[in-house]
């Protein structure tokens, strides 16, 4: 995000499509900024639905609004295959 001033809200909406086969492989974090992981997501073994379509909210107010934020999701086994169709912060 480039143009925002500030640190980022406590209640920092983060919106997640994902096409997967088994939502249970994947581990998502939110990368702010400065490199900090928050944790969206862990993995399940016992989540066998497809897709991951959610919103979550992260408290991210001891982080700088402007800079690029990431989304990184894992597959923390093989034999499935997916996705990031959108993602999208609401500051």
């Amino acid at each position: 995000m480039s143009g925002l001033s500030g640190n980022a809200p406590s209640d920092l909406q983060v919106s997640v499509d994902i096409k997967h086969t088994y939502r249970g492989d994947l581990v998502i974090d939110l990368i702010a900024p400065d490199g900090t992981a928050y944790r969206l997501k862990n993995s399940s073994g016992s989540d066998s639905a497809d897709n991951v379509i959610a919103t979550y909210t992260v408290n991210a107010s001891s982080e700088a609004a402007n800079g690029t934020w990431k989304l990184q999701v894992r597959d923390v086994y093989r034999a499935d295959t997916g996705y990031i169709d959108a993602w999208k912060l609401v500051f």
